[in-house]
């Protein structure tokens, strides 16, 4: 009984036990209690001992041979027990943590696969109907469900998968002893520790900058560098805005690539410059991400099909170190990416009778996202794509009726005629005519004359200047009179010119913003009044320069209140500085400033002075003294 603690577990109908003694004092028995794993009769309670753990073992093998598998290792409460009464060890005497072989080979069945797989063998079933496959259970993800190939019926078979096995095709958390533990950026199973944006266990988030920005383009097809993400980049996303006939591509610098070459892959995932790639398509939507690091630089482009890419978002972070170190090495060759793409179409191969357009491929060269196109030898053969191809001309070849363009007419004012050839010819399937005679034509001839009317004695339209657009800042619309000066009103109404068009105009989104006057500078006297005058947007209220100069509002003007007998002659009192001197003044707003406004002689500009009113009045009160 002394030897291991065993619990009965509420609703289950076996004991569970973990191997451990009962304390130093659990009684056994009548008179007895356990000592040291051992029932043995009462004798007087030693000395109160706490216990304390033995050193750790070493880690146990990893549970899986290749992936990410489960280590653990144990420790005891024995260095030394605890004795009666004494505390037990607290924490827990086993500690799991991640282990990582190289991945498994592609194509490989999973490792919950492969535990399903096992009870077919313990079956000695070799029929392929009766082969398992793992199902996972959104809420039970530690327990073992298999079924039939190419059937949904879960079973269960056993009540816990294996330790290491994921908990979900998508996550990192694992399943320990029956329960889905999370993972620690420092390896330990349960640990807290998570990374930062910048990839820094426990970090600050600081060692890093987040790069983010918006790619639009909508013009051209075939491939279109957006974006080189660097090396070293983490948590790199890229999401389309809006779903288009356009698709996302990725290519590293060791040519493993996502669409390219004009070959559109599956969702899923895949490995590039060092990392795994997500890849997922719903509908025309897109979105690609990677927990990084990169080891290479990735190459970020867009397929246009259709004139029309809505346009797509970016993120990702670099180190910092990784920018200042990059920034102190000397210039380097730009990196050179080569694609095969359909640059354009050739003509038609027959001029009737059914032929075939073909485009051009064509070896293009990207960088710093400008193409260009190079011998076909800088891009690899195996991966060229066919010629697309349509199919064009599908009219017969036949004899048909060949008109002239209509000669000018008879007459330069009123009513006349003109003329113009019509032929019957053949046409031959490489695009040659031969004339022939008329009766081999079908339907009827096209005419060869008909009616004009002189249009030199036809006064033209007149239209006046346009008048101003009718915003001053932003979109609007200017008009002018257009009028028909022919007494007959024969001005031909094809050709009139339009009264309305669209216009622009951002010359008045600037104004004059005034503030309040300032209290009079002296308080006797003529004196002067100051206040602020800014040319400020209208609608952003940014400061600007655009404001017309003539109708600035005036910054000063005179006032008086009596007259004075003071030591300054108040009547001379018309410079800004002294003005200022008389200015409210509720203390300095830049303290630490502005003793240095004061040495730079600042003082005198009134922006500064009302920043700096308490250093610069003394400063002007002292000069005036100094004059008198």
């Amino acid at each position: 009984m002394c030897a291991g603690l065993w619990c009965l577990v509420e609703g289950d109908a076996s004991c569970k036990t973990k191997l451990d003694s009962p304390l130093d004092g659990t009684e056994c028995g009548a008179d007895k209690w356990c000592r040291a794993g051992e029932c043995v009769s009462k004798t007087p309670i030693p000395q109160h001992v706490d216990g304390d753990w033995s050193p750790w073992s070493q880690w146990s093998m990893c549970s899986r041979t290749c992936g990410t598998g489960v280590q653990f290792r144990q420790r005891k409460c024995d260095n030394p027990p605890p004795g009666p009464g004494g505390r037990h060890c607290q924490k827990s005497s086993v500690e799991h943590k991640a282990c990582e072989h190289p991945p498994c080979p592609k194509g490989a069945p999973s490792f919950r696969d492969l535990q399903c797989l096992s009870y077919n063998r313990h079956a000695n079933s070799k029929k392929k109907g009766s082969m398992l496959t793992a199902i996972i259970n959104d809420e039970k993800p530690c327990v073992l469900f298999c079924s039939p190939v190419g059937r949904d019926v879960p079973v269960l078979m056993a009540d816990r998968v294996m330790d290491g096995t994921p908990c979900g095709p998508y996550e990192a958390d694992l399943c320990v002893n029956g329960r889905c533990q999370k993972i620690g950026c420092d390896g330990i199973i349960g640990s807290s520790a998570k990374e930062d944006r910048c990839g820094v266990c426990n970090g600050d988030g600081r060692s890093c900058k987040i790069v983010r920005g918006d790619f639009n383009h909508t013009k051209g097809m075939g491939y279109i560098e957006a974006l080189v993400i660097p090396a070293g980049a983490r948590r790199i996303k890229v999401v389309e805005d809006k779903p288009s006939h356009s698709f996302l591509a990725l290519k590293d610098s060791s040519k493993r690539s996502i669409n390219s070459d004009w070959k559109i892959e599956l969702p899923g995932e895949f490995e590039l410059a060092g990392t795994t790639v997500r890849y997922v398509r719903r509908g025309l939507w897109e979105k690609m991400s990677a927990k990084g690091p990169t080891n290479t630089p990735l190459h970020l482009m867009v397929l246009l099909f259709h004139d029309q890419s809505y346009g797509i978002h970016y993120e990702y972070t670099v180190s910092l170190n990784t920018t200042q170190d990059r920034s102190s090495e000397e210039p380097r060759e730009p990196e050179y990416l080569y694609i095969w793409t359909h640059s354009s179409w050739q003509d038609c191969t027959v001029q009737c009778g059914g032929g075939e357009r073909r485009t051009v491929v064509s070896c293009m060269r990207i960088v710093n996202k400008t193409m260009e196109a190079v011998n076909d030898s800088y891009c690899q053969p195996e991966n060229r794509p066919q010629p697309q191809v349509r199919f064009c001309n599908s009219h017969p070849c036949q004899y048909r009726w060949v008109t002239g363009e209509w000669g000018s007419c008879s007459v330069t004012c009123g009513k006349g005629v003109q003329q113009r050839d019509v032929v019957c010819v053949y046409h031959f399937q490489n695009g040659s005519l031969i004339h022939t005679r008329d009766l081999y034509c079908q339907g009827g001839k096209p005419p060869v004359v008909q009616g004009c009317e002189g249009r030199l004695c036809l006064t033209l339209w007149e239209a006046s200047e346009w008048s101003k657009c009718s915003s001053g800042c932003g979109p609007g619309v200017h008009k002018r009179t257009v009028s028909c000066t022919n007494p007959q009103g024969l001005c031909d109404p094809l050709s009139q010119p339009t009264q309305e068009e669209p216009c622009e105009d951002y010359s008045r989104c600037y104004e004059w913003k005034t503030g309040d006057w300032s209290k009079c500078s002296s308080s006797c006297g003529k004196g002067l009044q100051s206040r602020v005058v800014q040319c400020m947007h209208k609608v952003t209220g940014r400061h600007g320069n655009d404001c017309p100069v003539t109708l600035r509002p005036p910054t000063y003007r005179p006032c008086h209140h009596g007259t004075c007998n003071d030591k300054i002659n108040v009547n001379t009192i018309t410079s800004p500085r002294l003005a200022a001197l008389t200015y409210k003044c509720m203390g300095d707003q830049w303290t630490v400033h502005c003793r240095v406004i004061r040495e730079k002689n600042l003082c005198q500009d009134m922006r500064w002075y009302q920043r700096c009113c308490e250093t610069c009045r003394d400063f002007y009160a002292k000069k005036i003294l100094h004059k008198s």
